[in-house]
């Protein structure tokens, strides 16, 4: 089950920064509002993965 957590984690990673050298690419990028997000993103999938790890006796 770990390996679960941790292929979807990389797994959003992984979209996250296709999606945004697509932005790159195509539009304006805005880092300020990339620099706020990606902090706050990250912080609810690790949370959302503390959740998931807890053990369900």
């Amino acid at each position: 089950m770990t390996g679960d957590r941790a292929a979807f984690a990389f797994g959003i990673l992984a979209l996250a920064l296709a999606g945004l050298g697509l932005w790159n690419s195509y539009g304006h990028v805005d880092w300020h509002l990339v620099g706020v997000l990606a902090p706050a993103g990250m912080v609810v999938i690790g949370v959302g993965m503390l959740l998931l790890s807890r053990n369900h006796n």
